[in-house]
């Protein structure tokens, strides 16, 4: 093997295992700091408002809405604060109930306190995808609950903190954009 070769897969591995590291790292920060989230009254008011807005926008049966209708969801118990907060990501997790599905989802949602009380986000934000498996009887096994969880949020662990592992306010404040009102306000309109 030659020498430049050789330097090159050092190097590949050097940085997968500081990468594998880091991110074990960023997670038991997380879960550290998840664990004092919950102990706050704001962390459950949030989560509150987002399950009951899901549930009214199924009953109203928005367009947006209607995969949750044919699919196993849950919200994540994860929220990902800014340091003031007042501004949130959250994960919904959706897998699909048709046998026949190849992908899973996790919707990232938007929270945001508005005159002293939160809105929910459901539109503008990216959502993950992630593949099932193909079982030996021809069918895709969906993909566990607690995987959707932890892949999701290892994502959003990737800005989350900042070198000196404080909350990246820039990362969870830019989403709250004009932008992101505009379609949030297409989405609500979307009665079809």
């Amino acid at each position: 093997m030659n020498k430049y070769i050789k330097y090159l897969l050092i190097f590949i591995s050097i940085t997968g295992l500081f990468a594998c590291v880091n991110i074990d790292r960023m997670r038991a920060l997380y879960d550290a700091q998840l664990d004092v989230f919950k102990k706050n009254d704001t962390y459950h008011e949030v989560q509150s408002v987002t399950h009951k807005t899901l549930k009214k926008w199924i009953a109203e049966d928005l367009q947006g809405v209607r995969i949750l209708k044919k699919s196993d969801w849950k919200l994540d118990d994860a929220v990902f604060f800014n340091s003031k907060k007042d501004r949130c990501y959250l994960l919904l997790l959706i897998q699909d109930k048709d046998p026949k599905a190849e992908l899973d989802y996790v919707y990232i949602l938007y929270g945001a306190k508005e005159n002293e009380q939160w809105t929910l986000y459901f539109s503008g934000l990216p959502t993950l995808v992630f593949p099932r498996k193909e079982g030996d009887d021809g069918k895709y096994q969906p993909v566990a609950m607690t995987t959707l969880s932890l892949l999701s949020k290892d994502e959003i662990l990737k800005s989350y903190y900042k070198a000196n592992r404080r909350i990246n306010d820039e990362y969870v404040n830019k989403a709250y954009t004009a932008e992101l009102k505009k379609k949030q306000q297409l989405f609500l309109q979307k009665m079809q």
